[in-house]
């Protein structure tokens, strides 16, 4: 298999591993990756991810199909979820032992996951007493790359009267972890629909002994586990 810059001595660099792991979030999600999609989860430019995208289809850990988007190869997306593994303990780490916000995590979690002694990582989880999940409710893969099962929808497709769990709050940025929690809207806690404002698509909640309004952007960033999927108003 042909190997360009991106190898170096036939290790994966770390920019290559912090695209493979955009890949992996924004796949698991939505399939197909587009440049647009993977310019915006990697903070770069379109054109910057598009000629990124070849240079990884050289390498052999990307499927692209230009104007159809990209795909992990097998190879890709093995590195993928060794790269997705490290930066998930790491934040529980930086939570548990160093006292870290949820909102804090990321950046630090983003340098440390670039450490790849297989070792290191084997030790971290078994000193975490093996986790499954991240501070952010995603799920943590283990050493032979599976994922626990999971079954979660958005907060935003929730219909009224239905009751639920909130299992993951998205990461994607600062913000809406901080304002998730200024809600109280935290992993654990446990509402339920009251109403689907139709002016701003928002909803009301109830979320315990306080009812809420949640913006249509921050629904759709969460996801519950459903309780008990009651009628229409029920």
């Amino acid at each position: 298999m042909k190997r360009v810059s991106l190898l170096n001595g036939g290790t994966i660099n770390a920019t290559t591993e912090d695209y493979l792991r955009a890949l992996f979030r924004i796949e698991t999600f939505a399939g197909r990756v587009s440049t647009t999609d993977l310019a915006r989860e990697a903070g770069v430019s379109a054109p910057a991810a598009s000629e990124m995208l070849a240079k990884m289809a050289d390498a052999g850990l990307v499927e692209h199909v230009k104007y159809k988007g990209a795909t992990l190869s097998e190879a890709g997306r093995r590195h993928a979820i060794l790269v997705t593994r490290r930066h998930r303990l790491w934040e529980v780490f930086l939570i548990e032992h160093l006292g870290f916000a949820w909102d804090e995590v990321h950046e630090h979690a983003h340098h440390l996951e670039h450490i790849g002694s297989s070792a290191l990582v084997d030790r971290l989880d078994a000193f975490l007493g093996h986790p499954t999940h991240d501070p952010h409710g995603d799920p943590i893969p283990g050493p032979d790359g599976s994922f626990p099962e999971t079954s979660l929808l958005r907060l935003a497709d929730l219909p009224v009267g239905t009751r639920g769990i909130v299992r993951r709050v998205s990461d994607a940025s600062p913000e809406i972890l901080r304002y998730a929690s200024s809600l109280g809207l935290l992993i654990g806690e446990e509402l339920r629909v009251l109403e689907h404002v139709s002016f701003d698509n928002g909803l009301r909640i109830q979320l315990g002994d306080n009812a809420i309004i949640v913006s249509e952007k921050l629904a759709a960033q969460i996801s519950m586990e459903l309780l008990e999927p009651s009628p229409e108003g029920g």
